[in-house]
């Protein structure tokens, strides 16, 4: 399962409110609700740091394994 596309949904909600939320899942073209069914592969997972860097323009944090 997807728990670290959740969580940077979490972290960006967080950060830059329902606004980045919606941002990251134009960029990412992966939205919310399906986050929780997409893999966390090293592509995804990529796709989603880039997106919160664009966005916050701030590096993603690193998430525990």
């Amino acid at each position: 399962m997807a728990e670290k596309l959740i969580k940077y949904y979490k972290y960006i909600r967080e950060v830059a409110g329902y606004t980045g939320k919606i941002d990251l899942a134009t960029t990412t073209k992966i939205p919310s609700t399906r986050a929780a069914l997409e893999p966390d592969s090293e592509e995804n997972i990529e796709k989603f740091k880039k997106a919160i860097k664009k966005i916050t323009n701030k590096e993603a944090p690193e998430l525990d394994e």
